[in-house]
């Protein structure tokens, strides 16, 4: 289940950034002062092949892997998010829904209808 991670440090002027965690998802929303969201990143399978859907009004949608430092020496400590393939709405949706049990009803509610809503190849 995701449980909130408290004091998160705050880059963005203007946002409140927010994250969820647990062994499988790390979720990250940003949203206004007044509460309105207007983003997020859901990185998920953390222990094995990690993968982060994004969305925010600007760029729409990217689904791109992870390629942690962890076990690359003498590499920065930082992420880098690379090219990757599809995306399974369906699998992750129902992952998540069963994992964001305890999540305001509005950040669950936002981040469930933008994955299913992922653009599907024709």
């Amino acid at each position: 289940m995701l449980n909130e991670i408290k004091d998160v440090t705050q880059y963005e002027r203007g946002k409140h950034r927010r994250w969820f965690h647990d062994d499988f998802f790390d979720l990250y929303t940003w949203e206004t002062y007044d509460g309105q969201l207007i983003g997020f990143q859901l990185c998920y399978a953390k222990l094995g092949n990690e993968r982060a859907l994004r969305w925010s009004p600007e760029a729409g949608y990217n689904h791109e892997g992870v390629d942690a430092p962890e076990d690359k020496p003498g590499r920065a400590m930082s992420a880098l998010m690379v090219a990757d393939g599809a995306f399974d709405p369906n699998g992750i949706g129902a992952r998540f829904e069963n994992a964001s049990i305890d999540l305001p009803e509005r950040v669950k509610t936002f981040v469930l209808e933008k994955i299913r809503a992922y653009p599907q190849p024709i």
